[in-house]
């Protein structure tokens, strides 16, 4: 009987009939959507963790990979102190700024910045992005930025060599990113390992994914003679600097190059899996309410 009354039509002489009739359904329907609306409104627009990549071509390893001699064998904790470092980041306008790239170089395109070589621009960039997925996935990890771009005297204490140095003496582990000259003026992508304080197996990691120097490359270059190992993420040209100076690439390329490092340095540290992962997006309750849903409508008015 109350279903075959609740079906009935309502009079179309009685309007006020109607309104009363719909509104007195509202609080119903109310507290039924109102869980998934906001359930909606508060999922992240992009889940912790995942983020854009892009295929991207470092080019050719290092052409001296066949020369390495060398091989990391000490063991950091998996908590060890990680300082990244970008290079080049102090030594603008000057001798040993870095590369401009092919593309400014060779096809006259603008910088990426003024004042600034490309290098360093993409140094900066990626570095920063290590620093920052390191961090999101649980490493020990930070970025140093000098903040003066030109400091002639290398002992500064502001510098990277200065910086880095002290945090290897104190037990960490440093890491400065470049990217190698384009053309027959670079070698490829690989690791300068450090002198100071011996190769690790973060180093030997880097250079099974990256390709390598020989320890003694250009005499002993400043950096790795203060315990910094140097990593060239590739040559400066072809597909790797369009991915990083296509905007509509270069977000994706950044943390592609950044994910490459940061797993790789993870492995090396044995890093635990559940410790290293990523947590996945939380998953909604979507199942009704049962008090909500048990609730019997409430009776239409008599009109």
């Amino acid at each position: 009987m109350q279903a075959r009354w609740l079906l009935a039509p309502v009079p179309s002489r009685s309007p006020l009939a109607l309104v009363l009739l719909l509104s007195s359904w509202m609080p119903l329907v109310q507290p039924l959507l109102a869980p998934a609306v906001l359930a909606q409104a508060a999922l992240p627009q992009a889940p912790y963790g995942q983020f854009r990549k892009v295929k991207v071509n470092t080019g050719e390893r290092s052409r001296l990979t066949v020369k390495k001699n060398w091989l990391g064998k000490r063991r950091p904790s998996h908590t060890v102190p990680i300082l990244v470092l970008a290079g080049h980041a102090d030594s603008q306008q000057m001798s040993g700024s870095g590369t401009n790239g092919y593309a400014v170089a060779v096809r006259g395109a603008r910088p990426m910045q003024p004042g600034m070589t490309d290098e360093t621009f993409w140094n900066l960039a990626t570095a920063r992005r290590i620093a920052k997925l390191g961090q999101r996935r649980g490493l020990n990890i930070r970025f140093y930025d000098p903040g003066v771009r030109t400091i002639y005297n290398a002992d500064d204490p502001r510098t990277n060599w200065s910086t880095g140095k002290r945090h290897v003496q104190e037990g960490g582990y440093a890491l400065e990113i470049h990217y190698d000259a384009y053309g027959r003026d670079g070698y490829g992508s690989g690791v300068i390992p450090r002198v100071y304080g011996g190769q690790t197996v973060i180093d030997e990691h880097l250079a099974r994914e990256f390709g390598s120097f020989p320890w003694d490359f250009r005499g002993v270059l400043g950096a790795p003679k203060r315990g910094i190992t140097m990593l060239e993420v590739g040559k400066l040209e072809g597909d790797l600097e369009n991915k990083l100076r296509n905007p509509a690439t270069r977000d994706a390329a950044l943390n592609t190059i950044a994910d490459r490092v940061v797993t790789t340095v993870a492995k090396a540290l044995d890093v635990p899996q559940s410790f290293f992962q990523v947590p996945p997006p939380p998953v909604l309750n979507r199942r009704p309410d049962p008090t909500v849903a048990n609730q019997q409508p409430p009776a239409p008015p008599k009109i």
